[in-house]
């Protein structure tokens, strides 16, 4: 998430032009631990919100309180820093007139990087659950439980998985899904017809509770992205801490975050990997389990003391 932070005396003006979802998280663990003025948007037209948002909180925030120029500037990881240097100075071309010049390089000396802070579940209710047969192979009486835990947006590239779980109907793979994550009433018609088609294969739809969510992922095997757009993915990280295989595209942040078994290049290879592992459901967890994650560094336990140092007025 893009937020801007700005001192007001003693306190600090979060402003977030999209308060949902993941931009809700972690404007809410911020403001329990710190001093904060909120300044927010709801979370509908996400384009226009950041294109546009500043001219509105500017018209709100009291102006003899703030900054408009950012002494350090905070991305959420390399990925979205790195992209974003690359890319400002020729976006930036596009202008008719009054180009700002070597923008990149005025900015990079303020530019770090702390990753999103994540309130992780307790890991001792993080169950695995392993039968086996006679000849000690492993079996599972459930089928392959898919979760797609994204916003239900184009970005998040509902159509890709829509015609991930079709192709495994139309080969009579067994499988069940939960489909997660927010929307509004501006749902993708693709999603709303392959729900339907899906029938009772559709576990859940839509947004639930944090108590069920994390029940859903706790018992799920395999967690997907399909994004389009993507400088995080926190629904990616609480899924895979709690067990499920996660399948990402092998592009935009993921392949700073997952290891490089996680990833797929094409729709058909992550197509393989889904079928493959609803032979054996139960696989998908114990290869979970394998992988060499670090979550620690992804935990608001860990990354507290950073958001302290950058948001504490007592440390300047």
């Amino acid at each position: 998430p893009f937020i801007a932070l700005f001192r007001m005396a003693a306190k600090v003006a979060l402003v977030e032009p999209f308060y949902g979802g993941s931009h809700k998280q972690l404007i809410d663990i911020l403001a329990a631990h710190f001093d904060c003025d909120l300044f927010t948007l709801p979370p509908t037209k996400w384009h226009w919100r950041m294109r546009v948002s500043a001219l509105y909180f500017c018209s709100i925030i009291p102006k003899q309180n703030y900054s408009l120029v950012a002494d350090t500037v905070v991305f959420n990881s390399h990925f979205n820093m790195n992209s974003f240097l690359e890319s400002v100075d020729s976006f930036l071309k596009t202008m008719p007139d009054c180009r700002p010049k070597g923008v990149a390089e005025q900015i990079r000396p303020k530019c770090i990087v702390i990753y999103f802070p994540i309130e992780f579940p307790p890991k001792r209710i993080l169950p695995v659950v392993l039968n086996t047969d006679d000849a000690g192979s492993y079996r599972s009486s459930t089928p392959l439980h898919l979760v797609w835990p994204h916003r239900w947006e184009h970005d998040k590239g509902p159509d890709e998985f829509c015609t991930l779980l079709l192709k495994l109907l139309e080969e009579k793979v067994a499988f069940v899904v939960s489909i997660l994550g927010s929307h509004t009433n501006d749902i993708p018609v693709v999603l709303e017809e392959t729900i339907s088609k899906l029938g009772s294969r559709v576990l859940h739809r839509g947004p639930v509770s944090k108590e069920e969510y994390w029940c859903i992922l706790m018992k799920a095997h395999v967690v997907v992205s399909t994004a389009k757009h993507e400088f995080f993915g926190v629904a990616m990280l609480e899924a895979s801490y709690c067990g499920c295989y996660p399948l990402c595209p092998n592009r935009l942040v993921y392949p700073e975050i997952f290891p490089k078994e996680c990833l797929y290049n094409t729709d058909q290879q992550l197509f393989r990997r889904v079928k493959n592992f609803s032979h054996k459901p139960e696989s998908a967890r114990i290869a979970a389990a394998e992988l060499q994650m670090c979550y620690e560094k992804y935990s608001w336990k860990n990354l507290q003391s950073s958001f302290s140092d950058l948001l504490n007025p007592s440390s300047d």
